[in-house]
């Protein structure tokens, strides 16, 4: 007649609460890394949109006062609601055959406002 030996002497078979649970732990912190590198690269992506079309803004507006001559070069200021953008522009009096521009855009994010300034100047 065979014996059968103990249950704690049976070779093992299958998986262990402890490591079930360990697993699920490790899936859960690489599931949560992946979610915060998406936000992160979500927001960087939303900034970097936001700068490309403060600076398309600032772009159109020198080519404007460029086109409009220095005599009818004035400052101003614009707000795009919509966007959330608002720009202020200002022409400094002309000196040595050129006149100087200032053009800044401001505009808010999660981490709050952000804002573009570029100078550039106008032949006479």
């Amino acid at each position: 007649m065979r014996t059968r030996p103990p249950a704690f002497a049976r070779p093992r078979r299958g998986l262990s609460i402890v490591e079930v649970l360990v697993a699920l732990v490790l899936v859960a912190v690489g599931l949560l890394g992946m979610a915060g590198s998406t936000t992160l690269a979500l927001r960087t992506t939303f900034d970097a949109q936001r700068r490309r079309e403060a600076v398309h803004r600032v772009e159109s507006r020198f080519a404007s006062l460029s086109a409009a001559g220095c005599s009818h070069a004035a400052g101003g200021s614009s707000t795009d609601s919509a966007r959330r953008l608002h720009e202020v522009w200002a022409v400094h009096s002309p000196a040595g055959g050129f006149v100087t521009i200032s053009d800044s855009v401001h505009w808010m994010t999660a981490q709050g406002a952000r804002s573009l300034a570029i100078t550039s100047a106008i032949l006479c």
